[in-house]
């Protein structure tokens, strides 16, 4: 018979808050959660809802919430949630960085619209590649994912038991220099191919200046880089998709030195 007296709910009650901590600083940081279509009170609600399913394959911690190890284990447990979901974060601010390399090859720059996933305003180009970035999330079961890290990161790293580490830091910190790389790869053909076609059009204004070509070099540039984005499309997808399968791995391995230690 289960007993429930005021320390065992006392104890129930730490858990559950800890847990909805780690799980609602991640839908603060995390794809799809974190945009700004998404309301504070859904946010509260998932996290809620999924703190209360998982709270039996928590094991309660023992600690005190107002001492100094609680207050520690609160900030703790936010930094983890936040380091789980900027890790798949990543991978938008690499493709969402593609985009405004293209955009400005392209010319279409100033050309920027309200972003619905940020709030804040971005070149159309940019917003193009971001919804597809956000499409191939939703196709490989990205939230799924998320959440498996979430639950894998409890057993890697219990509540109020382990702490950031330095080393830890540090592989996040590496983690994020991979987006520059991977926005360049990215974007390298088809600013490569835009360049090619101002290289062009400026070889053939100097060979033929009756042509004027200069005059119609903006247009050319936006639909060059137009067909190229058509063509580069289902590429570009597949490398949406290994990029967060990467990150993913990120993910997972960056909290199992703790499980091992």
């Amino acid at each position: 018979m289960i007993v429930l007296d005021a320390p065992h709910l006392l104890d129930i009650l730490v858990t559950f808050m800890l847990v909805s901590i780690r799980i609602s600083a991640m839908l603060i940081a995390a794809p799809m959660f974190s945009s700004a279509s998404v309301t504070v009170p859904i946010r509260i609600v998932v996290a809620l809802a999924i703190a209360a399913l998982m709270l039996e394959a928590v094991r309660p911690p023992a600690l005190d919430i107002l001492s100094p190890r609680g207050i520690l284990a609160i900030a703790g447990e936010a930094m983890i949630g936040l380091i789980i979901g900027f890790m798949f974060q990543l991978a938008f601010a690499a493709v969402a960085m593609a985009g405004e390399q293209i955009s400005s090859s392209m010319g279409l720059g100033f050309a920027a619209m309200v972003d619905p996933q940020s709030g804040t305003q971005s070149p159309v180009v940019t917003q193009f590649m971001t919804v597809t970035m956000l499409i191939v999330f939703m196709t490989i079961e990205g939230p799924h994912v998320l959440f498996k890290q979430l639950a894998a990161s409890f057993v890697a790293m219990p509540i109020g038991e382990v702490f950031l580490r330095p080393d830890m830091i540090m592989s996040l910190l590496r983690s994020a220099g991979i987006l520059f790389s991977a926005a360049l790869l990215i974007s390298l053909p088809i600013v490569l191919a835009l360049f090619l076609v101002t290289l062009l059009v400026g070889v053939l204004t100097r060979v033929a200046p009756q042509l004027n070509l200069f005059s119609v070099g903006f247009s050319i540039s936006i639909i060059a880089g137009l067909l190229l984005l058509l063509v580069a499309f289902p590429g570009m997808t597949r490398s949406m998709s290994g990029l967060l399968d990467e990150f993913a791995q990120k993910a997972q391995t960056l909290f199992l030195p703790a499980a091992g230690g």
